[in-house]
Parts: structure tokens; C-alpha cells; sequence
């Protein structure tokens, strides 16, 4: 259990960064995509640089969020309260 956790804080502590790189990439590819020349192979190359840096970001982002949620899931099975007996009342009616 404490594997878990740890697991999911490492994920948690990931993700925000993964996503914050992905929006930071996506801004410049945008700003690269305006900026350059599609006939220009310096240019192209360039954007598809930092398509693939967006794509890395993304894939990693959702790999981790995936890793978190499962983590959550196992965490919840095992800790699920155990069911209690029914106390012995007499019906009254």
C-alpha cells in the first residue's frame, strides 16, 4: 500500500509539469507554424521538432494521469471498509 502511494505522489508530481510542457510546446509550434515557410526545409523541420516535443509531453501526460488512476483504483479495492453484520433487531409491527 505504501507502494501505491508512492507511486501516485511520483505520478501526481509529474503530471502538472508534463502538462504545463505540452501547452508551452503547443505554443510554439503554433508560433514556429506562423513564423516559417512551408517550402522552407529549415522551417518544416523545425515544426516537426516541436510537433514530436508536443506529442512526447501529451503521451507522457496521459501515461502518468493512466498510472495515477490505476494506483486510485487498486488503493480503493484493498482499503474498502469490510461489510458489517446486520445488528439482531426484533421486527416491530
Amino acid at each position: 500500500m505504501t507502494l501505491l502511494i508512492a507511486i501516485m505522489s511520483f505520478a501526481n508530481f509529474v503530471f502538472y509539469p508534463l502538462v504545463i510542457g505540452t501547452i508551452i510546446a503547443f505554443v510554439i509550434e503554433q508560433i514556429l507554424r506562423q513564423v516559417g515557410n512551408q517550402y522552407d526545409p529549415v522551417a518544416v523541420k523545425k515544426v516537426e521538432i516541436a510537433m514530436r516535443v508536443r506529442k512526447y509531453f501529451w503521451r507522457q501526460a496521459w501515461l502518468f494521469n493512466l498510472i495515477w488512476f490505476s494506483a486510485y483504483l487498486i488503493l480503493m479495492i484493498v482499503n474498502r471498509p469490510e461489510r458489517q453484520m446486520m445488528p439482531d433487531m426484533i421486527w416491530q409491527g
